[in-house]
């Protein structure tokens, strides 16, 4: 199953949540592997920060190596592509050949209208180009820990087409960044303040994904 974190621009936390919910993912039961597609690299630099890497973090340039990455996923296996926050070809495979598109946004007026009036025209292009119907799922993350109201944001989003509000919020927490400075994942890191917490919103996010999977497979 192929899961693809996407956002026309960067610093949306694509990167972030692509790292963490793979551990997610692990803890579930299956193989996970990362596919860094950002310029940044910034997945392989959160893994080079660890005592000991991983192997699962694999970097891809050019695009008939990303074709046969979805072309060879496995039912039983995660395979989650973290793309640049660019609109390039790297960048429509993946939400083509994704079975979930993952768009994570802040509960910003800009981000907001941002995905509304720009992110919603490069899946509109891609559907007419493949005669395949693209969607992605919008996911409310770095979100204050207090905010409660996202009528504003449910609204704009349930107007769009091809888009879907995820039930899963990811708050704005600082134990996701001081996991990465060591190069730990949140599941990993026991020892910081928030751990569970966090890990509790990771879990949910990754079992509405395989859920939201499921049924679109059915």
């Amino acid at each position: 199953m192929v899961i693809n974190y996407s956002h026309q621009k960067g610093g949306t936390g694509k990167s972030t949540l692509a790292y963490h919910t793979a551990q997610a993912f692990k803890e579930l039961g299956y193989k996970t592997t990362i596919y860094d597609l950002d310029t940044q690299d910034s997945c392989l630099g959160f893994n080079s920060l660890r005592e000991h890497p991983k192997d699962n973090i694999i970097n891809v340039e050019d695009e008939d190596t990303l074709i046969d990455i979805i072309k060879n996923t496995k039912d039983n296996e995660i395979d989650i592509i973290d793309s640049g926050g660019f609109d390039s070809g790297l960048t429509s495979i993946a939400i083509m050949g994704a079975d979930i598109n993952i768009t994570p946004i802040a509960d910003k007026v800009s981000e907001i209208l941002a995905i509304a009036n720009k992110y919603s025209v490069i899946l509109e292009r891609i559907e007419k180009s493949t005669n395949e119907k693209t969607k992605t799922h919008v996911l409310l993350n770095k979100i204050h820990i207090f905010a409660s109201n996202f009528s504003h944001i449910e609204d704009i989003i349930s107007s769009q087409e091809r888009m879907e509000t995820l039930q899963t919020i990811i708050r704005d927490r600082g134990i996701y960044d001081k996991a990465l400075r060591e190069g730990l994942t949140v599941h990993e890191a026991t020892h910081l303040k928030g751990h569970e917490d966090a890990k509790k919103e990771l879990n949910n996010l990754a079992k509405e994904i395989l859920k939201k999977l499921k049924k679109d497979n059915k």
